[in-house]
């Protein structure tokens, strides 16, 4: 005898069976982390930052973010940088490789690399009005400590290397060291 519900029924359970089976292999993860750049090598710069992605296995995260950075600006720079900071906001990839320690498995050593740009919402000295997005590369590394299940804290240095001339990679750029402290949920 034929059961008229038998799809509604199988696409339930498929429902049902999808989720379980995938959360044994990955799960959905955030970050947040703030950071500053003290200006050795670049203006100052500073950043809070937040990703969501998928945490493919213990060892490997990618996912996408966004945030506000300011970058520190003077009155020397003209008139409309008197404030102090200049507003920006990022899109960013988002991509981190932990090497959790043998005996301690919820601490973790990682790698990792972000690749996007800022678009910045004033106008900065010697840009015109369309260099106002300037894409960035951005190492990390550090260490990561669980605190619970899926929670944890970050510390790391950020090293990063970004375009203030627009596209122009060879005009004009920035580098520097940042440190960071952020957390894992």
């Amino acid at each position: 005898m034929k059961c008229r519900y038998s799809p509604v029924i199988i696409a339930f359970i498929v429902c049902i069976a999808i989720p379980c089976t995938a959360s044994s292999r990955g799960h959905f993860q955030g970050n947040v982390k703030g950071s500053a750049l003290p200006g050795i090598y670049w203006d100052p710069h500073y950043t809070a930052d937040f990703s969501l992605g998928w945490r493919f296995n213990e060892k490997r995260f990618l996912g996408l973010g966004t945030g506000c950075h300011w970058l520190k600006r003077t009155s020397s720079d003209g008139p409309d940088y008197s404030n102090g900071f200049v507003p920006a906001i990022p899109l960013f990839a988002d991509y981190i490789r932990y090497y959790p320690f043998a005996k301690h498995q919820r601490t973790s050593f990682y790698l990792g690399m972000e690749a996007g740009g800022a678009y910045y919402i004033k106008k900065l000295p010697l840009t015109t009005d369309t260099q106002r997005l300037f894409p960035y590369l951005n190492g990390k590394l550090g260490f990561d400590f669980g605190i619970h299940n899926n929670l944890g804290v970050n510390v790391g240095l950020n090293l990063i290397w970004g375009c203030q001339q627009g596209f122009s990679l060879t005009g004009g750029g920035g580098h520097g060291i940042a440190m960071t402290v952020g957390f894992r949920f």
